[in-house]
């Protein structure tokens, strides 16, 4: 199985966060590149604190395509990095966190796929998780923080990230850092998440 360990440090706001020192996590598995070969360098980093767990994804795509300026558009269309995150393996419950350039978010919680609710909180994503997005050069960010208090307890959890795009054909991919043993592009395969020590 594979492992991420999260670094912790004290109370800090995500931006001031020493993002060096976290463990990299690589979006580096394409399981289904026959039929979507376009390929980008992607990771993802998290630290803990007292009171939220910050995120950082980031990836190699130049010019990365970003049409939805909505938390309840089809953000996963555009060029998106994806933390999916189950905080209590017991339940079987996990959030995805679906993440543009534009710094727009879509929330799901659920045990699968179907049925999921929406939980992009109503004074939207931006604010609550403390959104920036950077396009910097040949590559584009997010870093956000995630309140313990949205996600509940922790308890032997599991997740993992992805890097997609939808809605240009040719630049079409699907990338996660555990590998997914499936015939199609499926992110909502809790039985293939990693590890997450913290």
């Amino acid at each position: 199985m594979t492992v991420y360990k999260v670094k912790k440090i004290a109370n800090a706001f995500p931006s001031e966060a020493d993002w060096s020192a976290a463990e990299v996590a690589e979006i580096a598995n394409a399981p289904w590149t026959a039929d979507y070969p376009a390929f980008y360098a992607s990771a993802a980093r998290l630290i803990d604190t007292k009171d939220s767990l910050f995120v950082r994804l980031e990836s190699h795509e130049e010019n990365p395509v970003r049409e939805v300026y909505d938390d309840w558009g089809e953000i996963w269309t555009d060029s998106c990095l994806e933390f999916f995150f189950m905080p209590d393996s017991r339940t079987g419950v996990y959030y995805n966190f679906e993440c543009n350039a534009n710094a727009y978010m879509l929330v799901g919680k659920g045990a699968q796929r179907k049925p999921r609710e929406r939980v992009t909180p109503k004074t939207g994503s931006r604010e609550f998780f403390d959104i920036k997005a950077e396009v910097i050069g040949g590559m584009w960010r997010v870093t956000y923080a995630i309140p313990k208090s949205f996600i509940g307890g922790i308890f032997e959890p599991r997740g993992n990230f992805y890097k997609c795009q939808e809605r240009v054909p040719e630049r079409m991919h699907f990338q996660c850092w555990s590998d997914i043993k499936a015939e199609k592009p499926d992110f909502h395969r809790p039985e293939c998440f990693g590890k997450i020590v913290f």
